[in-house]
């Protein structure tokens, strides 16, 4: 009798032992998978890191910046990477599988249309300049684009006019060049949407330029964005980081933020 209870405690234990040992096994299976997926998808996002770094280097932003003015042909589908609409696709960099969109700030350009021409004259300044309908507004930066043409002064400068005053602007190209000038100061409280008072540039001195465009820093209006539809539930980060972004002629246009998503692709999870 003493044995079959002795049996049955080691069967009892054994029993014990086993269900201890299968729920170690599950655990450690779940946390190892865990792990080994958030580590892969680490290592997604440090490729995303990567390739901003390589589009920074092989000088894709600065020709974004220069010769993209819309999102339609910021990033488009061409299976060629190597033309000029395709410059920024990411999935070519990223294991099969994941995409990646990019947002470019500071980046669309608002043309000058009317009398962009700044004459040595009486009447130096431009025609009126609307502005995209910003989404932020308050305190802001304007840069501007223009060639001189001619300098007189010996001291060429640009202004920005609005309501209606005037806000100087950085000094730095030589006659016949092309370049980018940026307000000292920031312009305050310029207001939400699109303004019924708009932009003029003129110089306080006697030289002639030709202004090409304008763009207010730091707004998501004049972001560039090859923003896809993220399937729901595939999304798993993001990054971003500032570069240094120059003009044709190499002189400094300013930094520039780069953002960036990735995500799997495939349908979206319920």
């Amino acid at each position: 009798m003493k044995c079959k209870k002795g049996i049955i405690f080691a069967l009892d234990g054994a029993i014990a032992i086993s269900v201890v040992l299968i729920m170690l096994i599950n655990t450690t299976y779940y946390f190892t998978t865990t792990s080994q997926e958030s580590l892969s998808q680490s290592q997604v996002i440090k490729r995303g890191y990567d390739v901003i770094a390589l589009f920074e280097e092989a000088g894709r932003f600065d020709y974004a910046l220069r010769s993209i003015d819309t999102d339609a042909n910021f990033v488009d589908n061409a299976d060629d990477y190597a033309t000029d609409g395709a410059q920024l696709i990411a999935s070519h960099y990223l294991p099969n599988g994941y995409n990646m969109s990019i947002e470019l700030y500071d980046a669309v350009k608002t043309e000058c249309f009317s009398s962009c021409h700044i004459p040595n004259g009486p009447d130096k300044y431009t025609g009126p300049i609307t502005q995209e309908e910003l989404i932020n507004g308050g305190d802001v930066y304007v840069q501007v684009n223009a060639t001189l043409v001619s300098d007189t002064s010996g001291n060429p400068s640009l202004s920005v006019i609005f309501n209606p005053n005037f806000y100087p602007m950085t000094a730095i190209c030589d006659e016949g060049e092309t370049c980018i000038y940026t307000t000292k100061i920031p312009i305050p409280d310029f207001p939400i949407g699109q303004s019924s008072t708009q932009i003029r540039v003129n110089t306080d001195n006697n030289d002639e330029f030709d202004v090409h465009w304008i763009r207010i820093l730091d707004d998501p209006a004049y972001m560039l964005s090859s923003e896809r539809t993220i399937p729901r539930g595939q999304f798993i980060g993001s990054g971003e980081r500032w570069y240094a972004a120059f003009g044709s002629n190499g002189h400094f246009e300013g930094m520039h933020k780069v953002r960036f998503k990735v995500w799997i692709e495939g349908d979206s999870i319920e």
